[in-house]
């Protein structure tokens, strides 16, 4: 039974509790796919920080099902001492679950810090009965944890030093979001129990033997390193505005490699020097900046929480010829921006962080009139697009493998580089890779097409779905659109209702 990633897709929609009843994971395949092969394939640290209520301890528990119990340990007794009283347990686990880290005390928080420095943590001890002193010690470990972004105490113990060692996943918690969640609830309650299933047990627990067997190929100390021959060429992508995308790349990287160790038959093998390397492909590459690109570019931009889907409620600024902002440049003040996001079903009580957060990184601009505050979208700074063409980029990754792997390079041509489909990991469609297409995201799909005044297939897709609404589109869109585009959308929406 062969597997790809569109099938982790199809298990989160059709996750199950311990129980055996239904727990589906609903609008969060993104977050979902990126938290599987990254913290299972990859030694990643990954965090979910999320309001409560929003789901991203059923995405932990989803990415934990993959695994036999004996792979990880749940860090649940939050008590200063807890971790040593289950160090022999937590030693011998391959993985650490952390559900509640927000309420993690000091002195365990301390060694999540220590482990996310890639050192053991040591404590000494006094034995009660000898009076000997024992020194014990918890091996480094790579952990998942779930952040509840409302509790002050937490956020406080995750400090920047610390996030900066994780990779960082956001749940959605917009209206729409909550709309679609209490949908499929409501229908699930109202038909038959096999209608709602769309992956059989039988491939779930193929699934899971496919990643138990990644993880092993991963962790044999005969294990092959991994290399990309493509990743010269995607520095387009990379946003470079802030220093912390030096350190976040690898992250990126990390993904890509994932990918790769989830098709690990396709992996060129090659022998240099007495090192065996496993080479990656154009394929590995698209598939990795598909399902990691927008979260990658949030998190190099310093973007905060939620701050993209604030970002859309503010038209663009124009430039006019002297480098500043127009004239019809469009001001709301922090009432009017809390209406705009109550409307759009963010969650607008806690708006103010995301507000100064914004202001920080240069994305809204401050300006006071009339002893008010105003805020608008800068001009300066746009939310960047991946300029990679991917015809040129294969046509460079063919150079660069004759070059630095000649042993392969006919072989590795031939077999990854010719004619290239791909299975989508979201929609399940094949794509291909084409000449000038800007992005992972902006390809062909076979068999299908949408009017050229949509940019992507799935803003097409939910506007045909959904009743109009601008926001609503603007919160959901993939790519970037200006005030007279929606207009021209919202046009072609009510031809088409009438029609």
């Amino acid at each position: 039974m062969s597997f790809e990633i569109h099938d982790i897709v199809r298990y989160l929609h059709n996750v199950k509790k311990k129980d055996g009843s239904a727990n589906p994971i609903i609008g969060e395949d993104e977050l979902g796919v990126v938290a599987t092969l990254s913290y299972l394939l990859e030694d990643n640290n990954f965090v979910i920080k999320a309001y409560s209520g929003t789901g991203k301890t059923v995405i932990m528990d989803a990415v934990f099902g993959l695994l036999p119990e004996e792979y990880f340990h749940t860090i649940e007794h939050l008590s200063e001492t807890a971790v040593w009283y289950e160090m022999d347990k937590i030693n011998r686990a391959r993985f650490i679950a952390i559900p509640e880290a927000q309420k993690l005390p000091e002195g365990v928080m301390e060694v999540i810090k220590t482990w996310g420095d890639g050192r053991p943590a040591f404590r000494k001890r006094t034995d009660v009965t000898t009076q000997d002193v024992i020194e014990q010690k918890l091996h480094a470990k790579y952990v998942f944890m779930c952040v509840a972004v409302e509790n002050n105490k937490g956020s406080a113990y995750f400090d920047a030093e610390l996030e900066r060692r994780c990779m960082i996943g956001h749940t959605n918690p917009t209206a729409i979001q909550t709309d679609a969640v209490v949908k499929h609830k409501l229908k699930d309650s109202a038909v038959p129990k096999s209608y709602m299933q769309s992956m059989t047990d039988e491939e779930i627990e193929g699934l899971r033997m496919h990643i138990i067997d990644a993880i092993g190929r991963r962790d044999d100390e005969n294990a092959v390193l991994l290399r990309n021959p493509c990743a010269p060429f995607i520095s387009e992508a990379i946003p470079t505005s802030f220093p912390v995308a030096r350190s976040k790349v690898q992250y990126l990287l990390k993904v890509i490699n994932a990918v790769g160790r989830f098709y690990p038959d396709e992996l060129l093998k090659v022998e240099k020097d007495g090192v065996t390397y496993g080479l990656l492909t154009p394929k590995h590459t698209w598939l990795g900046l598909r399902i990691y690109l927008n979260t990658f570019i949030n998190e190099c931009l310093h973007m905060p929480s939620h701050g993209t889907d604030l970002l859309k409620l503010f038209p663009d600024t124009r430039i006019d010829k002297f480098g500043l902002a127009g004239s019809e440049i469009v001001k709301m003040t922090s009432r009017e921006i809390r209406t705009a996001a109550k409307a759009a079903g963010l969650p607008f009580t806690k708006l103010e962080p995301v507000i100064t957060g914004l202001l920080m990184t240069g994305f809204l601009e401050e300006r006071e009139e009339d002893g008010k505050k105003y805020y608008f979208k800068s001009p300066l700074l746009t939310t960047p697009e991946s300029k990679i063409k991917w015809n040129d980029l294969i046509s460079e990754t063919k150079d660069w493998v004759e070059e630095y792997w000649p042993e392969i390079s006919q072989e590795y041509i031939e077999r990854y580089c010719q004619d290239i489909d791909i299975t989508d990991p979201f929609t399940g469609e094949t794509v291909n890779i084409l000449a000038d297409a800007p992005s992972a995201s902006s390809v062909e799909v076979v068999g299908g097409d949408w009017p050229d005044m949509f940019k992507t297939k799935e803003d097409y897709r939910w506007v045909v779905e959904n009743e109009w609404d601008e926001v609503g589109f603007l919160l959901n869109a993939k790519g970037d659109y200006g005030k007279e585009e929606v207009e021209e959308i919202k046009s072609w929406k009510h031809r088409e209702e009438s029609g």
